[in-house]
């Protein structure tokens, strides 16, 4: 079931989880990207760059990474930012594939100033966007935190799963097909960010590995549960949990300097759930 959890979880605000606090970012404000604004917030100093990114549907100024930032300012310089049409950033052009929103990171970056080269983390799908970056701007990375990302094809998976002209009785069957259907639709209503997820994957089972670059993989503790709800027929999941069942050979291979930690947590965003790991890894990056 884990395999629905952190797509649907986009549609949960997580506003309540950001706090007042004394931390001020040194820059904070909207720079032009080509015709539309993206949000971009610094906590700026002499310390090696790191760039927070974000899960799919979710703004880097909702606060939840504050009080990651406050354990990590001493180490790192750290900007975060909005990816368009989320938080206070102007909607840009649609649909967009992964590459489009790394190189509207990469001209927000250059237009900030911020200096190269960079560490990234994110959660989640974040991992596909630093994939990106990573395969169209190699030497600007120095390495990368993964927290819980899905394997490559998630969403690939979800939209060719399902038997052609696929009907049902099963109401909640049905409500799923649909949803996982609308992978195929960049413009579909109920998601936030118009991603084209085919055209995506595509751009990602084509694009380079990290190299020899430091890549550490947070996991979510595994449990025994399958991918899918018990409502999904065995034929239908097979496919998700074959997915799932090589996801750890798939993260040792993004780099020949990968590893992967395994959280106490069972929760998806660990970056507020299990901080402390997520804050010694990320520190990680820069004393291996």
């Amino acid at each position: 079931m884990k395999s629905i959890i952190w797509l649907f979880s986009i549609f949960i605000s997580f506003g309540a989880l950001g706090t007042e606090q004394e931390l001020q970012p040194t820059t904070s404000g909207l720079y032009d990207v080509g015709g539309f604004k993206l949000y971009l917030e610094c906590y700026e100093n002499d310390k090696p760059q790191l760039i927070l990114e974000q899960g799919f549907g979710r703004s880097g100024s909702d606060g939840v990474w504050l009080e990651n930032i406050k354990q990590l300012k001493d180490d790192f310089s750290i900007c975060l930012y909005d990816r368009a049409g989320l938080g206070k950033s102007e909607k840009g052009p649609v649909p967009f594939t992964v590459d489009d929103m790394a190189k509207r990171l990469k001209k927000l970056l250059q237009v900030a100033g911020v200096k190269m080269p960079y560490y990234f983390t994110g959660g989640s799908y974040a991992s596909y966007i630093i994939t990106a970056f990573n395969n169209l701007y190699p030497q600007e990375v120095m390495g990368a935190v993964l927290i819980d990302p899905p394997p490559l094809g998630y969403f690939y998976t979800m939209g060719t799963r399902w038997p052609e002209n696929f009907k049902t009785n099963n109401e909640k069957l049905k409500r799923l097909y649909n949803f996982e259907q609308s992978v195929h639709d960049p413009m579909f209503e109920r998601v936030p960010e118009k991603v084209d997820h085919m055209k995506s994957y595509k751009i990602l089972s084509e694009a380079a590995k990290f190299g020899d670059k430091p890549i550490i993989i947070l996991r979510s503790k595994q449990t025994e549960e399958r991918s899918d709800p018990p409502f999904v027929p065995e034929e239908i999941a097979k496919s998700m949990d074959s997915l799932y069942a090589n996801a750890e050979s798939y993260f040792k291979s993004l780099s020949t300097n990968s590893r992967i930690i395994y959280s106490e947590s069972e929760k998806h965003h660990l970056h507020i759930a299990d901080r402390d790991l997520v804050v010694k890894s990320i520190k990680e990056l820069v004393t291996k």
